[in-house]
């Protein structure tokens, strides 16, 4: 039972952000409601269990493309976006987003990225929201994570007031900050989490602190999640047990045309993290129960599958496991985008580094 403390909380009144975080969003044509977006259909499924939001920037190289003139992309989202570009002359920002790489760890994923699926992959308009985001991003990422904070605890008050978790997932289309979400260090004032807490009644933690230990991850109530998947390594500073330290909720993903793709994958399950496994099933074909990795180097490993579909809550899927997603439709993606799927089929599947068989 999740105690709500909304009631207490002045919620019919204006948002009212501090005047640094308000002008930086000005910057770039944004407001509070225009960072998480809470009507993408799969995180509708999983409704009755959380409130989900998903923060969207553009991918990889996709912002160093939309702000090159003539740039010609497969798709006009993909393309040279000209009111996007003027933004980033304006702000003096072009050599930053012509630098800006949004996902490392990309292999041929970028080319078939989910951020060039439904509305994403048809509207330029909506490439260019998520440009504007991610040029305010990298040009103060420590401000913008103050402003996360806020439209965090926008959705959680929503979520309250229907008795529900705020399931936030940051990483929606690319790897965040440089630095990684997990690490960004905010300059939270007192002045914001007393604002905060009469508007939305969310307590947080001030001072200079990360975004989970702000909004307290580990409060009992567990009303907050912070959640992702991600194609990092597992160790480092910004791999995966870097993140799960941090508080977040984390699952791997399988980047099958990785050169240690294989031995990655392995790695992630033994760790006890989930395995996100892009499958291109057809409509209606069954998912398989398990999948087996079988590195050329070490022995192989065999996971249950779970339907990655039903639901976005990967937080409430056991570790250990494969989440089977089939695969989306990301408009103008070439034919090489296909390398970081597995086939649909029984047969063991060679990757560089060995072999991966979907077991029905």
């Amino acid at each position: 039972m999740i105690t709500t403390t909304t009631a207490q909380a002045t919620r019919c009144a204006p948002v009212r952000l501090p005047a640094d975080v308000a002008a930086h969003l000005a910057r770039f044509g944004l407001g509070l409601a225009d960072l998480l977006t809470d009507s993408n259909p799969k995180l509708g499924k999983g409704s009755a269990q959380a409130r989900a939001v998903i923060l969207h920037h553009l991918p990889a190289r996709a912002l160093a493309a939309a702000v090159t003139p003539g740039h010609r992309g497969s798709t006009a989202p993909r393309s040279y976006l000209a009111d996007l570009a003027a933004l980033a002359a304006r702000e003096g920002m072009t050599p930053q987003a012509q630098a800006h790489n949004g996902c490392p760890w990309a292999t041929s994923c970028a080319d078939g990225c989910i951020n060039w699926t439904g509305h994403g992959g048809l509207s330029p308009a909506v490439a260019a929201a998520r440009g504007r985001r991610t040029l305010a991003m990298i040009a103060d990422p420590a401000l913008y994570g103050r402003a996360m904070v806020w439209a965090i605890a926008r959705q959680w008050a929503r979520a309250q007031a229907d008795a529900l978790a705020l399931a936030v997932r940051l990483r929606g289309t690319d790897e965040g900050p440089a630095c990684g979400w997990h690490r960004l260090r905010l300059s939270l004032p007192v002045a914001d989490a007393v604002a905060i807490a009469r508007r939305f009644g969310l307590a947080i933690s001030p001072g200079a602190v990360t975004l989970a230990e702000a909004l307290g991850v580990a409060r009992a109530d567990r009303s907050i999640r912070l959640y992702e998947y991600s194609k990092s390594p597992l160790s480092g500073p910004l791999g995966l047990w870097a993140q799960a330290e941090a508080g977040w909720d984390v699952t791997a993903s399988l980047a099958a045309d990785r050169a240690s793709a294989v031995a990655d994958a392995a790695a992630a399950v033994r760790a006890g993290f989930r395995l996100a496994v892009p499958v291109a099933l057809s409509k209606g074909q069954p998912l398989p129960v398990a999948l087996t990795l079988a590195p050329d180097h070490g022995p192989a490993v065999t996971v249950p599958c779970v339907n990655g579909d039903l639901s976005d809550h990967r937080w409430a899927d056991p570790k250990g496991v494969a989440v089977i997603l089939r695969s989306k439709v990301s408009r103008g993606a070439g034919p090489e985008a296909a390398r970081f799927h597995l086939a649909p089929i029984p047969d063991a599947q060679p990757l560089a580094d060995g072999t991966a068989r979907l077991i029905w």
